[in-house]
């Protein structure tokens, strides 16, 4: 039975701008880095972290078909965590060069969000709900 996550893997083209992008802007700790692999951890927590995986790597351990490397995808999954503050974590993000797709907005049940993307267009949702 699954009964937890380990890791979110995201395959990428260029392995060491997506590293710089997720140590230098983002803020993750770097874990482990290899020729085709890294891993990264969040500050809180431990696991699960987020993976990076060459593209070729990501072929290898699947298939071309699986994950069709030539292709441009539509992105229809995005990873969300929580912050304490999202406009403190919007602004000190920005400041640091990550691209924001959406600014921080409050929506009707509570909670406030902002979207921001890596390198590669693999989009992000930070969040958090409004004490009332």
């Amino acid at each position: 039975m699954i009964d937890h996550f380990n890791a979110y893997g995201i395959p990428v083209r260029d392995l060491d701008k997506c590293v710089a992008f997720y140590r230098d802007k983002v803020g993750l700790k770097l874990e482990l880095k290899q020729d085709d692999i890294a891993y990264f951890v969040f500050s809180k927590q431990e696991r699960p972290g987020v993976a990076l995986v060459t593209m070729e790597n990501a072929v290898n351990l699947m298939s071309e078909a699986m994950v069709r490397p030539k292709e441009e995808t539509i992105h229809r999954t995005y990873f969300a965590v929580f912050v304490d503050d999202v406009d403190k974590e919007y602004e000190e993000l920005r400041s640091r060069g990550v691209n924001f797709v959406k600014p921080p907005t409050t929506f009707p049940w509570g909670q406030r969000i902002a979207y921001f993307e890596d390198p590669e267009g693999n989009l992000w949702e930070v969040s958090t709900f409004l004490k009332k």
